[in-house]
């Protein structure tokens, strides 16, 4: 039974939405159970890894085109 990922979540940390492959990316880069209130949008989620939000969007991609469960 596949997992409904839910999508009306905000930040924990400045309130913007996540979106569904941020949700994901969450999943796969932080921890899979993260739950809905510790989401980080993808701004936050660069600077807590040090990185750039081209980079975090091009590994969305890069999980998309491997197959990745989360990102279906």
């Amino acid at each position: 039974m596949k997992k409904e990922i839910k999508v009306h979540c905000k930040c924990r940390f400045c309130g913007n939405p996540v979106d569904k492959d941020t949700i994901a990316l969450n999943k796969k880069l932080i921890h899979r159970d993260t739950p809905a209130d510790a989401m980080v949008c993808i701004q936050c989620m660069a600077g807590i890894l040090d990185c750039t939000e081209e980079d975090l969007r091009s590994k969305i991609e890069d999980y998309k085109n491997e197959g990745c469960a989360l990102f279906g």
